[in-house]
């Protein structure tokens, strides 16, 4: 042949092509040539091309169910491979070995996929050719079809019907006439038939199970009934194609008959274990239980009972098993954020088994993100921590045999523990509500059927335990304990001073109002006045004091705070909405107002109603016993409202960072709100977030209203008895007048402490419910950990850079890979752009290079040193640093660029803005280099705040440079003046460039494309276009070819 593409022209699907794209086509096949038993394509590998066979034979083989090869058909010229895998976007199905000296034609995955989204017609084609490929394939791999002759199997390929079963469907019933014959493509069944009442199971079937031919062949009523277990696809061949095969094809025949004559109607089947995983029905599976005790037991052992069932999710190992004793109390711990649900629902499941492993921890594990937890990734946590778990999806009418507790998928969207059930009732631990009970009906409605099941191994006993979540607040009240007591001291002079007006409210009914003594009622009001003047100096004091004490706490704890923030990995922020962050910020002062002046509050209150009930006693023990005889009814409100109010709290504070994530989100999207004019709409969108907790608010101001509804009552009845007991006392003689009204002062003093302490409780539970919000900053690891003497620091860098097999997942192991096995090697000076199509992983791989984000899988070596070995922060101040959007901050415009020095090196600010071509728009500002940015300051252009970032990565002079779409929103001219500054900055540094742009890319040394997380090509502008392959088609995409 003289041209060998030209067996290409004659391909089917090249002719749904206009001539000029069928030539651009066919000049993109590449050809390549195989010897005698070469592969062509393996199967399982990846799909990367479609192959046309130019010239010799190819054998197509396929691995059988026992690893042997099974030859499928024969390859001739002009015949096409490989496109099933391109398709379907799967792996390689088979192998194509060359049958000798072969040629092909290979046409990259790129450009066949651009064909399929410009040309639908091929992928039709395409798809109608595989249906019958796959048939043909499957055939070819069951018998007794194995055997049929091609001219056999194209009639049977032909005349087959496809037929679709859901689970429970009786596909075939017993006693029906002779039906078709049935081919299992997909799902299982089972084959079962009557006896007297109870099903006794003689089969179960798979793909590539045959079924219906005995009464087909023999024609007689069908022996047994077939149900499907599962979503079952069948292939239904009529009677009459059936009797075709059986005449014209004897060895198809005898097929049959061997098959009919291994048939024993006594046989009872076990179940085999794959459809065990399916969690049957409990009653069906003790019913074949039952079937093989009918088979294996003698007759007069029928009636002996059976030995206790384990139940149906039992592992062999013993795990899993259902427990007697109900569950009637159990642990509870409240998530802090909406995605925390997962995570919260296995802390109490931990806590159950007996350890209190802390909800960060547990969170870490999961790799919880903005939107929650998978079911795979809390079986993972648990498994990690030391339990036993496992997945489940079952019907409501096998709870009860389900072993607790267990985590249910909850309305779609929700994770909550299952620790009790019965056929009335279900309770479950609710990470957002709390413990509930609700009746079966309403469980099942909301249960999706997903559960997470665990069990107690020995391995859980290490499991790491939290702390106490006060611990880290003691350091800052130390220095000033001496302070805080003075101020104690303080709050005990004052209780005892107010104890003084009872006393002189006695002497003046009983002596100066009855003896008429105006001496001594002068003496009483000037004694008043000195009491009161030296409470009045006490309590200034002491204010004074607090206010000196909380000033410096806050500065020393929201520092701590902010170190601690800022000491995170990247991923808690991206894991977390901004405002929830936002709330925990704000939290730590109103938890430093509850320690610091609450405290002192509470301990002056407990001092002065102590006073009060002593002289309460001295006046009268039996008033006093009346007065006391309310504490219990104090005791009960105060625990009541513990189980009540926080929970009501932690929803609330969970709604409020909800919604100030939602304004933050309004307010930085104010441009684009009113660019579409769509603020009423927007305004309606944020009344109906601020609705979906108005219900909370609700609850919290009605149930604080309650709260103190109930405390009113209670001091209204305590007024009501000693009032009455009071008068009593004061008739018969034993209580003067005077000690009765110093009673009364008595009670109005106690009464006060005895409010302030309830009201401290009541803020004790905002309180624990900040401090547990605050735990979670605390108890993160710290980027590199908590002890970085370790690490190496990292004073100069040359710049050489080298990558084996780096992968990266944003969540667990069960998550896709972003990375996969990427491995490369730069030489230090050396230019590198990165390619591919949005999604295929550059940004996440040139943050791995910073360090921003750790790979989880392969090793980063910096100048032949493994990158988690360096000081992260002393490297990065070697790395300039351009982002996809970038922040400038409410600062000056020079201080934005040596973001990080004290004092800018104005000249060096000059040197980079210049390079970075920002200094002639900087200049022409009032205030130039001086000017305020951010949102108290100048709005400057995309453009503007693109080149500003390109000058602040410049300013440190690093070794090594990234560019991440550093010049997307400059023009063209803009582009080239600093393409041209940075040939020069960039001689002698090793520079990463993620750009589109062609010019941008083309005079890189080395050009890494990444497809779907992989390095598929790697080298230079010329040799990549050379190959024509992913590279090529992207740039012709740019120029239009």
């Amino acid at each position: 042949m003289d041209d060998p593409r030209s067996i290409l022209h004659d391909l089917p699907l090249l002719q749904f092509l206009p001539p000029e794209v069928k030539k651009l086509v066919v000049d993109s096949f590449v050809p390549a040539s195989f010897a005698f038993g070469q592969p062509i394509i393996r199967q399982g590998e990846v799909a990367d091309a479609l192959y046309v066979l130019g010239s010799g034979q190819a054998r197509v083989v396929k691995q059988g169910p026992d690893g042997e090869e099974i030859s499928l058909t024969i390859l001739r010229p002009g015949d096409s491979f490989g496109e099933m895998g391109l398709l379907e976007e799967t792996t390689r199905t088979a192998t194509v070995r060359a049958c000798g000296d072969v040629e092909v034609f290979r046409l990259d995955r790129a450009v066949f996929q651009a064909l399929l989204h410009h040309y639908p017609e091929i992928r039709t084609y395409f798809e109608l050719q595989i249906k019958h490929r796959h048939l043909h394939n499957f055939f070819r791999l069951y018998a007794p079809f194995a055997q049929l002759p091609s001219e056999a199997l194209q009639l049977l390929l032909a005349e087959l019907g496809t037929v679709s079963v859901a689970p429970g469907t009786l596909v075939i019933r017993e006693g029906e006439p002779p039906g078709p014959l049935y081919i299992v493509m997909e799902g299982r069944l089972r084959v079962f038939r009557d006896d007297e009442g109870h099903r006794c199971y003689l089969a179960y079937l798979r793909c590539g199970d045959v079924f219906g031919e005995m009464t087909v062949f023999t024609n007689v009523p069908c022996t047994a009934s077939v149900e499907a277990v599962s979503s079952a696809t069948l292939l239904q061949l009529t009677t009459e194609t059936f009797r075709k095969l059986i005449e014209h094809y004897p060895g198809f025949a005898t097929q049959i008959q061997a098959r009919i004559a291994q048939y024993d109607p006594k046989r009872v089947a076990r179940m085999p274990l794959d459809f065990a995983a399916d969690l049957l029905p409990v009653e069906v599976r003790a019913q074949e239980q039952a079937n093989q005790a009918r088979v294996e037991q003698p007759v007069d052992e029928l009636t002996a009972p059976s030995p206790p069932c384990i139940g149906p999710f039992a592992s062999p190992e013993g795990l899993f098993i259902k427990k007697a004793k109900r569950i009637r109390r159990f642990p509870f711990v409240r998530q802090i954020d909406e995605m925390d649900c997962g995570a919260a629902a296995l802390a109490m499941v931990c806590r159950y088994f007996g350890r209190a492993v802390s909800l960060a921890r547990i969170r870490q594990l999961v790799h919880t993100s903005l939107d929650g937890t998978s079911l795979k990734a809390l079986c993972y946590a648990a498994t990690e921590l030391g339990l036993a778990a496992r997945s489940v999806k079952t019907a409501a009418r096998n709870l009860e045999q389900m072993p607790l507790p267990a985590i249910v998928h909850w309305q779609g969207n929700h994770w909550v523990v299952l620790y009790d059930v019965d056929p009335e009732r279900a309770a479950i631990a609710d990470p957002a509500l709390g413990l509930r009970r609700l009746s079966r009906g309403e469980f099942d409605a909301k249960w999706t059927g997903y559960a997470a099941l665990f069990d107690y191994t020995e391995a859980f006993a290490l499991a790491p335990e939290g702390q106490s979540s006060l611990r880290w607040l003691w350091p800052f009240l130390r220095p000033f304990r001496r302070i805080i007591g003075q101020a104690l001291a303080l709050a005990v002079i004052i209780s005892a001073l107010k104890m003084v007006l009872p006393v002189f409210t006695q002497v003046i009914v009983d002596r100066v109002l009855v003896e008429a003594d105006v001496d001594l009622l002068h003496l009483l009001l000037l004694l008043m006045l000195v009491v009161l003047a030296v409470k009045l100096v006490a309590m200034v004091v002491q204010r004074y004091l607090l206010s000196f004490a909380a000033v410096r706490i806050d500065a020393a704890t929201l520092d701590f705070l902010m170190r601690q923030l800022l000491a995170l990995p990247l991923r808690y922020f991206h894991s977390r909405r901004t405002g929830d962050i936002q709330r925990r910020l704000e939290g730590m002062r109103r938890v430093r107002e509850l320690l610091v002046h609450a405290s002192v509050n509470g301990v002056t209150a407990v001092g002065q109603l102590a006073a009060a009930l002593a002289l309460m006693v001295i006046y009268s023990s039996t008033l006093a016993l009346v007065f006391l005889a309310t504490a219990p009814f104090y005791a009960i409100l105060m625990r009541l409202s513990a189980r009540w109010l926080r929970p009501i709290f932690a929803g609330l504070e969970e709604g409020f960072g909800k919604y100030h994530s939602h304004q933050i989100d309004a307010i930085k999207g104010i441009e684009t709100v009113k660019a579409l004019g769509a603020e009423g709409a927007f305004r309606e969108l944020m009344l109906d977030h601020f609705h979906s907790m108005r219900q909370r608010l609700f609850q919290a101001d009605f149930s604080v209203m309650c709260y103190e509804g109930a405390i009113q009552a209670i001091h209204f009845v305590s007024l009501v008895l000693w009032l009455g007991v009071g008068a009593q006392q004061v008739l018969h003689g034993t209580l003067t007048i005077g000690g009765l009204v110093a009673f009364n002062a008595l009670v109005a003093l106690a009464n006060g402490p005895i409010g302030t302490l309830l009201s401290l409780w009541d803020k004790l539970q905002v309180a624990s419910v900040l401090l547990n919000r605050l735990q979670d900053i605390f108890e993160q690891e710290p980027e590199q950990g908590s002890d970085r003497s370790r690490l190496l620091p990292v004073s100069t860098l040359e710049g050489r850079i080298r990558l084996q097999n780096v992968g990266f997942r944003y969540g667990g192991p069960e998550s896709p890979p972003i990375l996969d096995g990427i491995s490369f090697e730069v030489p230090p000076g050396k230019m590198v752009a990165i390619v591919g199509r949005s999604g295929s992983g550059k940004t996440t791989l040139i943050k791995c290079l910073a360090g921003l984000l750790e790979p989880t899988e392969g090793t980063i070596f910096y100048d032949g040193l493994d990158l988690k070995t360096l000081n992260y922060r002393d490297l990065r101040r070697h790395i300039g640093f351009v982002l996809q959007e970038n922040h400038l901050f409410n600062d000056t415009i020079a201080r934005n660029i040596a973001f990080g020095e004290n004092e800018p090196d104005i000249d060096r600010v000059i040197w980079a803005a210049r390079l970075a071509n920002a200094h002639e728009f900087i200049e022409c500002l009032p205030l130039g280099y001086d000017t305020k940015l951010g949102e108290t300051g100048l709005a400057l252009s995309g453009g503007q705040r693109q080149r500003l970032a390109i000058a602040r990565a410049l300013y440190h002079r690093p070794a090594v440079l990234m560019f991440d779409e550093a010049t997307s929103h400059l023009d063209t001219e803009s582009e080239r003046a600093i393409q041209e500054n940075l040939d020069q900055v960039l001689h002698g540094r090793t520079a990463f460039v993620i750009a589109h742009r062609l010019s941008t890319i083309r005079d890189a040394d080395m050009i890494l494309v990444l497809e779907k997380g992989k390095l598929v090509e790697q080298g230079t502008h010329d040799e990549l276009m050379q190959r024509q392959g992913l590279y090529y088609y992207l740039c012709s995409q740019q120029l239009g070819l």
